[in-house]
């Protein structure tokens, strides 16, 4: 059973930041964009890597994931399939005080990635609770209602 947890809603400068994405997938990729398109320095970490993953700025190890592979990450994503793994990502980085992010739970995890807008008015964060499709959802309403009132 997993602990209730209360997320703070905080926006972060990850520029020239050490992040490890471990996973090579579909939603890899999606936390990889995101992390890139903030200026982190990504290292990923999987023994099977899209190959999209491969045409981004960032480094690719194909192997598994070892434990030391969080030392010095200022964020980390357990990106995998494996749930006991990303399970144990958590759990070490929770350990070191290393923000992390668990694909595979709405709550195992220290920090959570949101649907957002960022134009040149406003930076907006969606969060769901784990529910990405609804923030997702809420997002599209959203610009709709932004576009709207410009106009």
């Amino acid at each position: 059973m997993e602990n209730k947890k209360s997320f703070f809603p905080l926006f972060i400068d990850l520029t020239d930041k050490n992040c490890l994405v471990v996973g090579g997938g579909n939603i890899a990729l999606r936390k990889v964009k995101n992390l890139v398109e903030y200026g982190a320095k990504v290292l990923v970490i999987a023994p099977a890597v899209l190959p999209e993953i491969l045409e981004l700025n960032v480094k690719v190890e194909k192997r598994g994931f070892e434990i030391e592979d969080i030392n010095g990450k200022f964020l980390v994503v357990a990106a995998t399939d494996n749930e006991s793994l990303n399970k144990t990502i958590v759990d070490v980085c929770e350990d070191k005080n290393i923000l992390v992010n668990n694909i595979t739970s709405k709550t195992y995890m220290s920090a959570r990635f949101t649907a957002h807008i960022d134009d040149e008015n406003y930076q907006i964060a969606i969060s769901a609770k784990g529910k990405p499709k609804e923030s997702v959802k809420l997002k599209k309403d959203i610009i709709e209602y932004l576009k709207n009132k410009k106009d």
